[in-house]
């Protein structure tokens, strides 16, 4: 459309094709410009944020759906391409749905006070993962796993990640 404005407006001067498409180019250029520092603003807020919450105490002022969308900022900044659940309420089990390079993962997110996961919400993780076919599961917790989980989770594809590992991750990503 604009090469026929350009080049057959009777209104205006003639263009020759070379000079047409040095325009185009240059605003290829200049949008792809503006999305890699659209990009790159985003991602420096996301840490900025992420930053805030480099203790459990902090962790754990978080309301469940605060702790939620920390955790897929926290993906989003590993390379995940992550979905968060839409439906604001009961999810099934999974809180975050990722995808990286092929894997598929499926996250559950548990914002305790003082208790610690239970072996049965571990279990319901490795059967989600079965019936939605993915890689591997992640469960993310503010406090920690009861024993039970270690053992359960050996030889299976599911990571546990409590809140002194979650806050020490956090801490590497944004130096």
């Amino acid at each position: 459309m604009l090469y026929y404005y350009l080049s057959y407006n009777p209104s205006m001067q003639s263009y020759s094709d070379i000079q047409i498409y040095s325009v185009a180019i240059l605003l290829f250029f200049t949008m792809l410009f503006f999305l890699q520092f659209f990009r790159l603003m985003l991602r420096s807020k996301n840490k900025r944020y992420l930053r805030k919450y480099r203790s459990v105490k902090k962790l754990k002022k978080l309301t469940w759906s605060e702790f939620e969308h920390l955790c897929l900022l926290f993906y989003r900044e590993q390379g995940w391409k992550v979905k968060g659940n839409e439906q604001h309420g009961a999810d099934g089990g999974v809180d975050l749905w990722m995808k990286k390079r092929g894997t598929r993962a499926i996250v559950q997110c548990k914002k305790y006070e003082d208790a610690k996961v239970t072996v049965k919400v571990i279990r319901e993780m490795y059967g989600l993962m079965h019936e939605y076919d993915v890689d591997m599961a992640i469960v993310v917790t503010t406090s920690g796993f009861t024993k039970e989980c270690d053992r359960f989770v050996e030889e299976k594809q599911i990571t546990l990640i409590d809140g002194e590992t979650l806050v020490e991750m956090i801490g590497k990503m944004t130096r």
